[in-house]
């Protein structure tokens, strides 16, 4: 059985901004979502109230859905999440609730990632600090060895 890496909680306000921006955007994006499918559709078809269902269907359709697959795409690349990750992150917003929570789910994902990144460069210069401090202990050994002895 492998064993995970122990992954870091990190707070929300230590984030880079491009992550602070796909969070916000992502519960916007699932928030206006969900009010459409779930009240906006419902009233329009059962009420005969579209109102609601017209100017929340143009905001989510026209601006925040088009903006949302943007940052989506830009994290992607930014942090090098796979093509199916991408594709899950963007088609997240058009089901209600699931925007949010890939959002969690792909952060959890860049936290490991950067948490295995830190731990190999973390090995590197261990070994980098044990390979110098063997160089500097045989040049001494070597000095002791050439003395007389008497």
């Amino acid at each position: 059985m492998t064993e995970t890496p122990e992954v870091p909680h990190v707070a929300f306000g230590s984030r880079p901004l491009l992550l602070k921006v796909y969070v916000v955007l992502a519960w916007i994006t699932g928030t206006a979502i969900t009010i459409l499918e779930l009240v906006a559709l419902p009233l329009k078809w059962w009420a005969n109230s579209p109102a609601l269902g017209n100017g929340l269907g143009v905001v989510h359709g026209m601006g925040l859905y088009p903006l949302y697959v943007v940052v989506c795409l830009v994290v992607a690349f930014g942090y090098r999440v796979s093509i199916p990750h991408m594709a899950v992150m963007a088609l997240a917003g058009l089901l209600p609730f699931a925007s949010p929570l890939v959002a969690h789910w792909t952060l959890k994902h860049i936290d490991a990632r950067e948490a295995e990144k830190a731990a190999k460069a973390a090995a590197k210069a261990d070994r980098a600090a044990r390979k110098k401090a063997a160089r500097q202990q045989q040049p001494a050994a070597a000095d002791s060895e050439a003395l007389p002895s008497a």
